[in-house]
This record gives structure tokens, C-alpha cells and sequence, in this order.
């Protein structure tokens, strides 16, 4: 079970968790390795391989642009038992990508299960009732009945349990509606959810294109979040000082 509360935070010691999206694909030099290269060939379909290689390219760019201890091509990546992807450097990453959408975290940091991320780009979906009923809580399904966009408010929670679950590690679980993330659909503001044992904070970022969560172990003190939007090409950077 899980459960919610607002946010307090340490400052003692000032960690930065970065976060770097695009809306959409721009040039990028494909410094993908031999694998994820396999991967994209693989795609019948050219937007789905165009929109891998860009994904996985931008990740390698984005470790490279603010971690400069290696060039793009060199990361090596490994995966845990569960599948999710990690490097053996002291830095914890998470990626998402959503059509033709990409986000990556960043931050300093041993551990694999430190940050989870998740993008989800608005769009229609035929069965969103059947999909609430699967997914929602009975609180985040009372709050939807209320919203004047069901669709924009259920990837809002979407977002927000896949990002907890990747941050964890376990992947997809099949009883999505035991976690509650109703904080989400009330505010912008952080919140305290606790699972597995662990406690986490999460945060959603909404735009008019789609929703990006972000999920992180309360075991790192973070003190601010920099969220960098790439879709020009070049970072355009804010701050959000958690306090």
C-alpha cells in the first residue's frame, strides 16, 4: 500500500536533478551503438525507427552534455535484473519518449532506482473509460468524473505510476489502481508517496502538447530541479527551487 504526503525537504546538501526534453525530433548525429542500432533496424514502420534512434541518440547526448566525462558513443549501458537500463559512473538516468517526444533525468548518484520519468503527449484514446477503470484508484477516478479533460487528466496518473514504478525499478505492475496518485491531477506542487518500502517524491510538468512526471528517492536531498527544453536544438533552462 502506499501512502501520500506534501512535501518536506533537506536542503543541508544541495543536489541538482536535471530534467531534458524535446517536443519533437531535430538534427542530431546518430552516435547510437551497435545494439541500438539493431533495435532501430528493426522497426518496420521508418517513424517508429526515426523516433528510437532519436530517443536513444538524445540520451547518449544529453549524458555527454552534462556529464562531459565521455563522448556520446562511449556510454556503455547495462540493465538490472528487472530490465531497467543504468551506467556504472555515479550518475542515475531515466528515459521516456512518447511519439515523437523525448525526456531524460539526470542526477548525481550510486543509486539505479534514484529517479523514474515518464512522457506521455496528449492525444484521444477509444477506450479511456476502460482504461480508468483499470488504472485509477477510487480517489483519482472521483476527481476525474469532475475534470473538463478526462484524457489530459488520465495521462496526468499515468505518467505519475509509470514514473514511481520505473523510479523502483519493478516495471509495470498489474494492480495499477492500488496506487494513488491523486495529488497529481490537484496541483503542480511535490508530494510524498510511499511504495515498496520506499518513499519517493513526485512531480508533474504539464504542457499543451502533454505531461512529464518525475519521481525520485527521498534518500537524495534535492534542492532544485532544472528543467532544460531542447526542442530548439540548444537548452532553454529554468529553475525550480523545492522548498
Amino acid at each position: 500500500m502506499n501512502g501520500i504526503k506534501r512535501m518536506a525537504y533537506n536542503l543541508g546538501h544541495k543536489l541538482r536533478l536535471t530534467i531534458a526534453f524535446s517536443e519533437h525530433i531535430f538534427p542530431l548525429v546518430n552516435s547510437l551503438n551497435d545494439i541500438e542500432k539493431k533495435r532501430a533496424a528493426a522497426f518496420r514502420l521508418e517513424h517508429l525507427r526515426e523516433q528510437y534512434t532519436f530517443a536513444h541518440a538524445f540520451k547518449r547526448e544529453m549524458l555527454s552534455y552534462y556529464y562531459p566525462l565521455k563522448k556520446a558513443p562511449k556510454w556503455r549501458f547495462e540493465h538490472t535484473l528487472s530490465g531497467k537500463p543504468f551506467i556504472n559512473e555515479n550518475i542515475a538516468f531515466n528515459l521516456s519518449h512518447s511519439i515523437s517526444s523525448v525526456v531524460i533525468a539526470l542526477v548525481d548518484s550510486s543509486d539505479k532506482n534514484a529517479i523514474g520519468v515518464d512522457m506521455e503527449c496528449f492525444r484521444d484514446m477509444a477506450d479511456l473509460e476502460s482504461m480508468i477503470e483499470i488504472v485509477c484508484h477510487p480517489d483519482e477516478r472521483q476527481h476525474l468524473n469532475l475534470c473538463e479533460n478526462r484524457n489530459k487528466g488520465f495521462f496526468t496518473i499515468w505518467t505519475a505510476k509509470e514514473a514511481l514504478l520505473k523510479a523502483c525499478g519493478s516495471g509495470l505492475i498489474n494492480d495499477l489502481s492500488s496506487i494513488n496518485c491523486l495529488p497529481s491531477l490537484l496541483s503542480d506542487q511535490c508530494y510524498l508517496l510511499r511504495w515498496q518500502g520506499k518513499q519517493y517524491s513526485l512531480k508533474s510538468f504539464s504542457f499543451d502538447w502533454g505531461v512529464i512526471t518525475l519521481a525520485w528517492s527521498t534518500d537524495l536531498s534535492v534542492s532544485n530541479i532544472q528543467l532544460a527544453n531542447w526542442t530548439s536544438g540548444v537548452p532553454e533552462p529554468s529553475n525550480l527551487r523545492l522548498e
